[in-house]
C-alpha cells in the first residue's frame, strides 16, 4: 500500500468516536394519554367480568346427537366414507401442521383446495388423533412405494399400448403420400425424391 492509504487508514482508525446521541434534539417525546390531567378520564375497567373458565371442555354427544349425525352422514356418503383421492401419511401430517399454524388462513375449505380433496376428508384427517407406530410407519410407507411404482408401470404399459395402437394403425392407412409436391413418404419413412 501506498504511504498516503496507510496514514488516511491509521488516522482513520486510530481515533476513537464517540457515541452517538439518538436523542430528538428539541422535540418533546408525546405524554401518555394515562398521565395527561388534560384530557378526557378514560375508564379501561371491562363492563363484564370474563366468563370463567370451563372444567369441561365439552360434554359427550348425547345418543340423539350422535344418532342425527350418523343419519347425515349416511345421506351424504349412502355407499359409505370411500374418498376417490387419498392421501399419503406424509400430506396428512403436513395439513394437519398447517392447520395448527394458522388455522384462520388454513380452514377446511382452503386445505380441501390446496390437497384437491373433499372437505370432509379434511375435516375426517383434523379431527383423527391416531399416529402410528414406527413399525406400522414403515410398512405403510413401503406399501405406498409399491402402489406409486404399481402405477407408473400400469401408465407406462398404457402409454405403449396407445402408441403401439397408433402405429398399427398408421400401417393399415399406409398409403403414399405426396408432401408439397416434391417429397413422396412411405412407410418406414423412407424418403424418395420425384
Amino acid at each position: 500500500m501506498s504511504l498516503r492509504i496507510q496514514q488516511v487508514l491509521r488516522r482513520l482508525y486510530s481515533q476513537r468516536i464517540p457515541p452517538r446521541n439518538w436523542q430528538l434534539a428539541g422535540h418533546v417525546p408525546p405524554t401518555s394519554l394515562l398521565f395527561d390531567n388534560d384530557a378526557p378520564s378514560l375508564d379501561l375497567t371491562e363492563d363484564e367480568p370474563p366468563p370463567p373458565p370451563k372444567k369441561h371442555p365439552g360434554a359427550a354427544p348425547t345418543p340423539e346427537q350422535w344418532r342425527r349425525h350418523r343419519e347425515s352422514i349416511k345421506e351424504a356418503f349412502p355407499g359409505g366414507w370411500s374418498p376417490t383421492r387419498k392421501l399419503s401419511r406424509d400430506a396428512m401430517d403436513g395439513l394437519r401442521s398447517l392447520h395448527a399454524f394458522d388455522k384462520d388462513t388454513f380452514s377446511c375449505a382452503v386445505l380441501a383446495d390446496k390437497f384437491k380433496i373433499s372437505p370432509e376428508a379434511v375435516r375426517r384427517i383434523l379431527r383423527s388423533k391416531w399416529e402410528p407406530s414406527r413399525e406400522k410407519r414403515g410398512r405403510l410407507a413401503e406399501r405406498e412405494r409399491r402402489s406409486r411404482e404399481e402405477w407408473i408401470t400400469r401408465r407406462r404399459q398404457e402409454e405403449k399400448d396407445k402408441a403401439a395402437q397408433i402405429l398399427s394403425e398408421a400401417r393399415q392407412n399406409d398409403k403414399p403420400r405426396t408432401h408439397q409436391g416434391s417429397i413422396r413418404v412411405k412407410s418406414k419413412d423412407k424418403f424418395f425424391l420425384k
